[in-house]
């Protein structure tokens, strides 16, 4: 169970978003170790509950989470070990292989304590303002993701 700390006993970031963002990675990362699972496995689970047929794959989920295959092969036998996910032969590819969700899974998908956490307070939201940090946490993704340079031109920091 998460506490929350009482007045002036944890320092909070008022106005910096990069910090408050770091922030929220940080309790996000955190209550990613619930129910067995480490963080990575929880994120297999829901991108195999949320991806069409056609993209339960080990190669869809590597390249969703922008990561090698090793990984994401490791992760996601360790869900088959665990009886979360099955596999069977990807009907358009002869050395392919498709994941499903188990009951178990779903069920623990219920249980998923990243919606818990995060649900009640997104719900509260006005429409509007889901729509604006939709966008904006999509265009930060999207940077992020793309490896784009430094705002200055450079390649980023650069080591001494």
């Amino acid at each position: 169970m998460l506490q929350t700390p009482e007045a002036g006993d944890g320092w909070m970031a008022n106005d910096d978003p990069v910090t408050l963002l770091d922030q929220v990675s940080r309790l996000v990362y955190g209550i990613g170790f619930a129910e067995g699972l480490f963080p990575a496995q929880w994120v297999a689970l829901r991108y195999f509950h949320d991806a069409p047929e056609p993209a339960r794959t080990l190669t869809a989920l590597a390249r969703f989470q922008k990561i090698h295959l090793a990984p994401v092969s490791r992760t996601v036998s360790t869900l088959v070990d665990k009886g979360l996910l099955t596999r069977r032969q990807h009907p358009g590819f002869k050395r392919g292989w498709l994941f499903d969700l188990t009951d178990d899974a779903r069920a623990l998908l219920g249980r998923d304590p990243l919606r818990q956490s995060l649900g009640p307070p997104v719900a509260a939201m006005a429409e509007d303002e889901r729509a604006i940090l939709c966008h904006l946490m999509k265009r930060i993704i999207a940077h992020m993701q793309a490896g784009s340079p430094a705002a200055d031109g450079t390649d980023g920091p650069q080591a001494a």
